[in-house]
């Protein structure tokens, strides 16, 4: 079913440059504030199929273009991290919202597309970082080779963590494992080198989440010549929880440690965790189509139909995958440039009836299409499609035996004269007349009309004085008749 809508934009589309002019597409992206209280400053988790952008080359496969906005065409980047996931359809996305209504939605714009963009997927997407011991400062030197020290602690939240560090008396590489307290599994292992006597850190390749309500153990290993630091603390981050510290001797850095001492710090290792707002019930998302930063092409095969007092508008359909709209304009003079906007459709379809027009007069038509970015892109104007529209008449109930065209009457005449034309059958009908140079100057009829007899008039009103033919062509019947306008 055809769908016509208002669109002005049309005729004020623009697009101002901006940082985003290097990026080639964009999806819009609602979110959902499922709370009575405004947000500021949300993290919001996002699932994007990155796979289905990434497989039809628009987006980089490492998601280093990826771009985050809250303005259409906005050149001030909102904070975001991509999690994990990439090139599949589930890959998840954090992204910093600075606000969202109490019970409203935001929009965001992901923006990509862009080869030469830096990744800038960053962990300041949330709030921290946060020391898990707060840098707990214990001074005993001295301790066990190839062993062990650490502690157990619970997640009062979910946090992410981050990066793992460690603070001994000899300046040596360590391994720092986090295990899964009950499951005794290896979580995260990294290798973090450094001064003696400092804390010192070194990024997680994968930062991970630690659950809320879940117990774990962080632990330093110790080599054949490694010393560790140890004292009486419980001292812990605001957003955990302290256990005890946990230990093995004669073991090595994959040893799951099950020696326990109370109120200790010994070692000491240590990570730094990001925190979320934590929003309940949490902000929903909706990904709409994604478009390109292309202008479309210019409509092609334009055609005009006359009607009675109307005109049917016909048009081939644009090929790019993000196209919106069709936009049409009209005007009594061949000039695009003061055209009147007249309605527009949405794409796929391609037809338009224009109505409210005056028999006998000329109009002249075009069309336009319009992209769906955040700020429509409309391509240029078609190729101009003409036609006069014109009463046409079934005349009586009487089924001819042949197809013919009768000599119009009167003739010669001034400005108006009527043409007949019998079809024994249900058939396509074109009717045209050309000036005496065989130039088409208007096409009367073009359309699937039922077997009878027709009655057409044709206002001669704004054409001069001469000789001119009609021509009306049936199924295989054509035929051509002359007339004469005197003014």
């Amino acid at each position: 079913m055809k769908t016509i809508t208002a669109l002005l934009a049309f005729l004020i589309l623009s697009f101002s440059v901006s940082l985003y002019a290097q990026y080639q597409y964009e999806t819009p992206i609602y979110i959902k504030n499922n709370t009575a209280n405004a947000l500021t400053n949300v993290q919001v988790k996002l699932v994007i199929n990155t796979q289905a952008l990434i497989s039809a080359g628009w987006m980089q496969s490492d998601g280093k273009d990826i771009r985050f906005t809250t303005t259409c065409s906005g050149n001030t980047f909102l904070n975001h991290w991509v999690e994990n996931y990439l090139n599949t359809d589930t890959t998840i996305i954090w992204v910093n919202v600075p606000s969202i209504g109490a019970s409203d939605s935001a929009q965001v714009f992901m923006y990509y597309g862009n080869a030469a963009a830096p990744n800038i997927s960053t962990l300041s997407v949330f709030y921290g970082p946060h020391s898990s011991t707060d840098s707990v400062m214990i001074s005993g030197a001295g301790g066990v080779t190839n062993s062990q020290r650490g502690f157990r602690f619970t997640a009062n939240e979910d946090i992410l963590l981050g990066y793992f560090g460690k603070r001994e008396p000899t300046g040596t590489t360590r391994y720092v494992t986090l295990f899964d307290f009950t499951t005794q599994a290896i979580l995260a292992q990294l290798q973090v080198s450094g001064a003696a006597a400092q804390w010192d850190y070194a990024p997680v390749t994968n930062p991970i989440w630690l659950k809320s309500g879940q117990q774990y153990i962080l632990e330093l290993y110790q080599g054949t010549n490694d010393g560790y630091y140890f004292g009486t603390s419980s001292q812990i981050g605001q957003h955990l929880t302290y256990g005890d510290m946990r230990y093995c001797n004669s073991c090595t850095q994959n040893t799951f440690p099950t020696s326990v001492l109370t109120g200790y710090h010994y070692g000491t290792p240590d990570f730094l965790y990001y925190t979320k707002q934590n929003v309940t019930p949490a902000p929903t998302f909706r990904v709409l189509l994604p478009a390109d930063t292309i202008t479309p092409a210019i409509p092609v095969n334009l055609t005009a139909t006359p009607g009675n007092a109307a005109a049917l508008l016909k048009w081939k359909k644009n090929t790019e995958f993000d196209m919106w709209q069709y936009g049409v304009y009209k005007n009594t003079t061949n000039n695009p440039g003061t055209a009147t906007f007249i309605g527009a459709v949405n794409h796929p379809d391609t037809t338009l009836t224009a109505t409210g027009l005056i028999n006998g007069t000329t109009y002249y038509f075009w069309v336009r299409a319009a992209d769906r970015y955040c700020n429509p892109r409309a391509g240029g104007y078609s190729t101009v499609a003409s036609c006069t529209p014109t009463k046409i008449s079934q005349i009586g109930n009487t089924i001819p035996d042949k197809y013919s065209l009768l000599q119009n009457y009167p003739n010669p005449f001034n400005p108006t004269t009527s043409i007949h034309f019998n079809l024994p059958k249900d058939t396509y009908v074109e009717l045209k007349v050309y000036d005496i140079t065989g130039k088409e100057i208007v096409m009367l009829a073009n359309g699937t009309y039922k077997a009878g007899t027709y009655m057409i008039d044709f206002d001669a009103a704004n054409y001069s004085s001469g000789v001119y033919f009609y021509k009306l062509t049936a199924g295989k019947f054509t035929d051509i008749k002359r007339m004469v306008l005197v003014k």
